[in-house]
């Protein structure tokens, strides 16, 4: 798998980070990684410099940079067959909790065929878990986690795993933690020598928190269902005014902190009430298997309540499912549905084209996060309710034919929504403004398109097809000279579906002067009603949308514009 193409974008980073590191070394360096795969992105360069290789984007420089990939999943694989030798059922157990680690399909398409990283830093985290139960060398747990922190700062995730792991016997991880701190300077020394230290602190664990600002990056969690992906996370929720006083609690990013923070807090708080009274388990099997549980509530509420998730950013929860699986015989459904999750979200960003599929896999995410915090913190009482559920629904008769057909159905009725192409109804006093000449008409990137998109598609704007619009690229104007009579013009305006994300702004301007503006669009809108504009008097007419930040994907439609006049005009091109 090391053969494929990878990701470009990705493969660029490293590409760019190697010829830093081979050119001024650490005192110039500016990646946005903590240093322990930095590290070895510096042998990677001396190795570029000694065989005199052009820094460029190649199979070797995938090659190079997933070697760490490979040797940490082949550790993951070591640690689950040591797990399973001792916890093991049977045969079956062991065999299906082997391929599932060692052929992941999640961590097979992040690793070898996309380029990515995230199997590393994951491993030593989940050792740190796994050692805690072990008397005689829990002291490591720290200092094994605090190196997954080293590697990507995504490992804050399990930051309350390891506050429980710490109550559990203090004294021995207090010594641990002054461990971890000599990692620390040790780990940045390179940078500290060459005057860039305290930048690349910067870099790895400060600026990359505000990084992306975006609700989600390509990840199906709550974002994709609450705002579309890649949409600002400064977007105020649920239809609450920016101008309101609750406006700040609900943006997107705020919202979805809280959210996360609630979830950790309250799975924290309810680990200390077991070791406050004594339930929490003793022994090590049962003592693993709930830190692992919680470990991976933790990292799926990470995934699908914080914005600026990546898809790939669900595998430590894989990973430490399969662990629970191998310490925890019968628990088979949570690996197989974050694997199905995780493989499903990457294939869609490595090219699949199944963009529509992601509402169904974000809700499947969410079902999955809830259910695994409803039993971190009800274990015995979400099994038995969610157990009686499935046994009354699996007794209905005829249950397979009656989900065959209710699946076909809605099926039919959704792919008919998408592909039925809405024509705008005219009366005998209306018009299409499509059926006039503009009389003037510039955009930034490409050519006014009449009945379809800046591409040549099918106008598509709010998960609904038109037949009849322009389609145009911010920022644009399109002018006309209206004949007399002529008294509204209905329109929708919004961000053609052939692109996922922009900030737009709409406006109808009549004669200079100001008649409508849209809020902002993000192209997350659905069921966009027709606007209507009063344009009586009006001679020179108007259509302007223009981007708030970058023109970049500012593909933007005006769909069914109908023009109304007073009955017995002549509604005639001037």
């Amino acid at each position: 798998m090391m053969f494929f193409d990878g990701h470009g974008g990705d493969l660029g980073f490293w590409k760019d980070w190697v010829r830093q590191l081979g050119t001024h070394g650490y005192g110039q360096f500016n990646g946005n990684y903590p240093p322990g795969y930095v590290h070895w992105l510096w042998l990677t360069a001396k190795m570029y410099t000694f065989l005199q290789m052009p820094f460029e984007i190649s199979p070797f420089l995938k090659f190079t940079t997933q070697i760490p990939v490979l040797l940490a999943h082949l550790l993951l694989i070591a640690i689950i067959y040591q797990l399973l030798k001792r916890y093991a059922v049977s045969r079956t157990h062991f065999h299906l909790a082997m391929a599932l680690t060692a052929f992941n399909p999640a961590l097979l398409l992040d690793g070898p065929v996309w380029g990515q990283i995230d199997v590393i830093p994951v491993v030593p985290a989940l050792a740190a878990i796994l050692i805690s139960c072990h008397e005689r060398w829990r002291i490591w747990a720290f200092p094994l986690y605090c190196t997954s922190l080293l590697i990507k700062f995504q490992m804050i995730s399990f930051s309350p795993v390891m506050g429980i792991v710490f109550l559990r016997h203090w004294k021995t991880h207090l010594k641990g933690g002054l461990l971890s701190l000599l990692l620390i300077p040790l780990a940045f020394l390179p940078a500290l020598v060459t005057g860039n230290g305290i930048r690349a602190f910067e870099l790895a664990y400060i600026e990359v928190l505000n990084q992306y600002g975006r609700t989600t990056m390509g990840a199906a969690n709550i974002w994709i269902l609450l705002t579309g992906n890649a949409t600002p996370d400064t977007l105020v929720l649920f239809g609450i005014s920016p101008d309101s006083f609750w406006a700040p609690l609900f943006t997107a990013r705020r919202f979805g902190m809280i959210c996360f923070a609630i979830t950790i807090i309250s799975l924290f708080l309810h680990a200390v009430y077991l070791l406050a009274t004594g339930k929490f388990p003793k022994e090590t099997q049962a003592a693993a298997s709930r830190l692992l549980f919680y470990a991976i509530a933790c990292a799926t509420a990470f995934f699908t309540f914080l914005p600026a998730m990546h898809e790939r950013y669900i595998i430590p929860a894989v990973i430490m499912s399969l662990a629970y699986c191998a310490i925890t015989p019968g628990r088979l459904l949570v690996p197989l549905a974050l694997t199905f999750i995780s493989t499903f979200n990457l294939l869609m960003t490595l090219g699949i084209k199944t963009s529509h599929m992601w509402p169904v896999i974000s809700w499947l995410m969410l079902a999955t996060c809830l259910y695994i915090i409803l039993e971190c913190l009800l274990p015995r009482n979400a099994r038995k309710v969610i157990s009686n559920l499935f046994e009354k629904v699996a007794t209905l008769p005829w249950l397979s034919a009656w989900v065959l057909v209710i699946a076909l159905s809605w099926s039919a009725h959704l792919l008919y929504q998408r592909s039925y192409t809405h024509v705008a109804a005219l009366s005998d006093n209306q018009k299409l403004l499509t059926e006039y000449t503009p009389v003037f008409q510039k955009q930034d990137y490409g050519h006014l398109q009449i009945n379809k998109s800046i591409n040549g598609n099918p106008l598509s704007v709010g998960g609904k097809r038109y037949a009849t619009g322009f389609g145009t690229h911010v920022n644009s104007v399109i002018d006309f000279e209206l004949p007399r009579g002529a008294t509204h013009l209905t329109f929708i305006a919004g961000v053609d579906n052939e692109v996922e994300t922009a900030q737009v702004s709409f406006q109808v301007w009549g004669d200079e002067k100001e008649l409508w503006r849209s809020p902002v669009h993000y192209g997350s809108e659905k069921n966009l009603q027709p606007v209507e504009v009063d344009i009586r008097g009006i001679r020179r007419l108007s259509l302007r949308a223009n981007a708030l930040k970058s023109i970049s994907a500012g593909h933007v439609d005006w769909v069914n514009p109908v023009i109304t006049f007073r009955n017995g005009s002549n509604p005639e091109q001037p």
